[in-house]
């Protein structure tokens, strides 16, 4: 017999959607009930590339105790909330912590403050539960987007790197991982991790000609040009009424100071030799240009991109006119022949 759990009028509910507060709350408390009950949870996320390669590999099994708080208030005159604390013990004696600070998956906002915050939290030992951990205390920030950053006991995530880890293992018998894995992608076990199909945008004509050579394109982290949708392809519309010949498949988009921490993400073997490659290459190439003249102090943007991009052969135009507006479209609507 199949019994179903519905709350009000929706008839895929879940343990998850009992959580009071909106949908960030809701992921972020639902991960810390999950990693509290699912050690199955707890080791993928612990495996996630970048996790684990700064905190090292933690063996669960040899762990005398494991306490994971969701919302921790911190002792101070100003009250700071965690969103979720990892404690691990061996013998009974503090081993490592992890605070993790997350933003909702819908929300295309920089995680520069995300940084600042959870750095503030760690440096200035806000929350006394961590003290006893000392330099084996690891902040993560949690968002829609990967920051690269070299402090030493900050780690970024994305949530999409959560969804795949948990993807890889997830059982699909009703467990609770099942049920939090559908809460978080709404897609029922698919892999369509996107928001919106297409995003596309106005690019002069060395962007256009670096792009093509080198699969790469940047943009600033602020202001209008923030994604507030993750797309699955980009296309760069020409001037002169926006035509619109390619569609690029996005690999990945890293937040980077290239002032900062161009050298150092160089180094980062994090990262495939393909993608510092490119990077490297599209620095040299403004460079040789002169299209800048020193490394940007502001955070950007870049975009890896697939080196086998889909021709539009009806070769679509914004039905405007209009070329400096950024836009996203469903990959139906470029791919139709009436589409100007």
């Amino acid at each position: 017999m199949k019994n179903s759990f519905r709350l009000y009028s929706s008839i895929n509910s879940s343990y998850f959607d009992l959580i009071s507060g909106d949908k960030e709350t809701q992921q972020t408390k639902g991960l810390g009930l999950l990693l509290s009950k699912s050690q199955i949870a707890l080791k993928a996320f612990l495996e996630v590339g970048s996790i684990k390669s700064k905190i090292g590999e933690i063996n669960l099994e040899g762990l005398s105790r494991i306490i994971i708080n969701c919302e921790l208030v911190s002792n101070t005159d100003n009250k700071y909330r965690a969103d979720i604390v990892l404690r691990f013990y061996k013998d009974e004696q503090p081993f490592k912590a992890l605070l993790i600070e997350a933003k909702s998956i819908n929300k295309g906002t920089s995680v520069y403050e995300t940084n600042k915050q959870i750095e503030n939290y760690i440096e200035n030992e806000v929350f006394e539960e961590l003290k006893v951990f000392g330099n084996n205390s690891f902040g993560i920030t949690l968002t829609k987007l990967s920051n690269y950053t070299t402090h030493a006991s900050l780690i970024s995530i994305t949530w999409e790197d959560v969804i795949r880890a948990f993807y890889k293992i997830k059982p699909n018998n009703n467990t609770l991982l099942d049920d939090y894995f559908s809460f978080l992608t709404n897609i029922n076990g698919t892999m369509k991790f996107y928001e919106k199909e297409v995003y596309s945008i106005p690019t002069a004509k060395w962007s256009e000609e670096a792009i093509n050579e080198l699969m790469v394109y940047e943009c600033p982290n602020s202001g209008r040009y923030l994604i507030k949708h993750k797309p699955l392809y980009i296309t760069f519309r020409k001037s002169g009424g926006g035509q619109m010949d390619k569609l690029f498949k996005i690999e990945d988009i890293i937040i980077l100071n290239f002032h900062n921490d161009y050298e150092a993400f160089l180094k980062d073997e994090n990262y495939s030799i393909n993608y510092r490659n490119r990077v490297r290459g599209y620095v040299d190439y403004l460079m040789k240009n002169k299209i800048w003249t020193e490394l940007h102090q502001d955070e950007k943007q870049v975009f890896i991109l697939s080196d086998n991009p889909i021709e539009l052969k009806n070769k679509p135009k914004p039905k405007n006119g209009n070329n400096s507006f950024r836009a996203y479209y469903e990959l139906a609507d470029l791919l139709n022949k009436e589409f100007v």
